[in-house]
């Protein structure tokens, strides 16, 4: 159950990350970069939290196989 979890909040953190990035490219060919960079920052962060959520799932799993 926990392993299915942690799936489920990486592929929300992976849609986030995605989701900000688009919406930070059309605000930024709409009204420019100076309304659109916190897009940005949040896509980069949202990308980074789903690398790492991916790392320690995948951690997760190595450890509790050797056990």
């Amino acid at each position: 159950m926990r392993n299915k979890l942690s799936k489920a909040l990486e592929i929300v953190w992976l849609i986030t990350s995605i989701l900000c990035f688009i919406t930070a490219g059309h605000q930024t060919l709409n009204e420019g970069i100076s309304k659109s960079y916190i897009f940005f920052i949040f896509s980069f962060v949202a990308l980074i939290m789903f690398l790492l959520r991916k790392q320690m799932r995948k951690s997760n799993k190595l450890n509790n196989s050797n056990d």
